[in-house]
């Protein structure tokens, strides 16, 4: 569904917002971490089921895998996961 709505410029404003609240989710939780909830809303209005709006964040983290390559390790690997299942509990989806 990201890929083919909106424009280029629509979706690097998404991924940039949806970045920053991870970062804000997995730190200090100041206020751009709510950005989850408030998409949750408006994507289930659009019909989005919640399980692919949280798999959107499985993306991101299978693509920095990939790109960090080496660098990503076990420890890694099990923090993101860590973070996935929180986000999944906030958003009420169930495991």
């Amino acid at each position: 569904m990201f890929r083919k709505d909106g424009s280029d410029l629509v979706k690097a404003s998404m991924l940039a917002l949806t970045i920053e609240a991870v970062l804000d989710f997995a730190g200090e939780r100041s206020g751009h971490f709510r950005l989850i909830a408030c998409e949750i809303s408006s994507h289930d209005a659009y019909g989005t089921p919640r399980e692919l709006f949280i798999d959107f964040f499985r993306v991101i983290k299978d693509t920095l895998r990939d790109v960090l390559g080496d660098e990503w390790s076990p420890d890694t690997d099990d923090a993101w996961e860590r973070l996935l299942a929180e986000i999944a509990t906030f958003a009420d989806v169930p495991a």
